[in-house]
């Protein structure tokens, strides 16, 4: 590890929602599989590591890390994500960047590790439990974008991608452009408005613009993540605990993911009343979930 030289400490932490008079997290650099992975570490108590897509970088996650009282929380920015290193990026799908967090995990001396992954964190984060064994003891995967594995996903996933590659065409590296093109583009609604799948709620505002900073990690990384396949026959015999969610106010073919997988699994899907596919949004709802499935010590 070393440390952050001349960082701003008010740009990295500016999170509205982040709770007055929280504990500052231990903050570094860590070099992991290659990579220079920046990192926060919160609390004590058993170990819960959160996951999210290549435009949400650990300060997005704050508020949730620090309502998950009486436990050791690890966030991150992904490799190819605002402050860690892009080295060997983008490439090597999800595996790589599961490989980058067990990794981390090693490096700060933490194991027994709960992960939770969100959107195309949920891949990272099932791919880490598949491939870590050793260091995770259970997953909660909420709405993986998983499009292939349900009718009518690629289809989506396509008209997604065309929609990026058609912006991108006319605007070379316009990737905040290329977000809202893809967010319009898989909107349900008529008239989406312009980010459609992406507008925040009211008075989230903080939120579209801290990922506008790592939209190119988004755009050119996360929608390869959203290509791949999972493989089956791994699910029913899976070495680690893994729990699938999603959000009543998500997209419908969410819960069809989720619903695909845990079946897989014999398993029936957890359900968070009232919390949409942005976890962050809703810090409350999303940390009693994690806090429910981790033991205090």
């Amino acid at each position: 590890m070393y440390s952050l030289v001349g960082v701003d400490e008010s740009e990295l932490r500016s999170n509205p929602e982040a709770l007055p008079g929280a504990d500052s997290p231990r903050i570094g650099l860590y070099q992991v599989n290659g990579a220079d992975l920046y990192a926060e570490v919160r609390g004590s108590g058993p170990v819960v590591l959160l996951v999210g897509a290549g435009d949400e970088d650990a300060e997005v996650f704050r508020p949730i890390a620090e309502r998950l009282t009486a436990r050791t929380v690890l966030t991150y920015d992904r490799r190819g994500t605002l402050r860690s290193s892009r080295d060997g990026w983008p490439g090597g799908g999800s595996k790589v960047h599961a490989d980058d967090a067990a990794g981390l995990v090693r490096a700060l001396g933490l194991d027994g590790v709960t992960v939770f992954g969100a959107s195309a964190g949920g891949i990272v984060g099932f791919q880490a439990a598949l491939r870590h064994p050793d260091l995770v003891r259970r997953a909660l995967i909420f709405e993986p974008g998983y499009f292939r594995a349900v009718p009518g996903g690629e289809d989506l996933a396509r008209r997604g991608s065309e929609a990026v590659d058609d912006h991108l065409a006319e605007n070379p590296n316009d990737w905040v452009g290329a977000s809202a093109a893809l967010g319009r583009a898989i909107a349900v609604s008529v008239d989406p408005g312009p980010r459609g799948f992406f507008t925040p709620p009211d008075g989230k505002e903080w939120y579209t613009e801290r990922m506008d900073a790592n939209a190119e990690a988004f755009i050119r990384d996360d929608l390869d993540l959203t290509r791949e396949l999972v493989d089956e026959t791994i699910l029913g015999s899976a070495p680690v605990q893994i729990r699938f969610a999603f959000g009543t106010r998500s997209l419908p073919i969410f819960e069809q993911i989720v619903q695909r997988l845990s079946a897989l699994c014999g398993q029936t899907p957890d359900r968070l009343d009232g919390v949409g596919h942005g976890v962050y949004y809703h810090p409350d709802q999303t940390a009693a979930y994690i806090l429910n499935h981790t033991e205090p010590r």
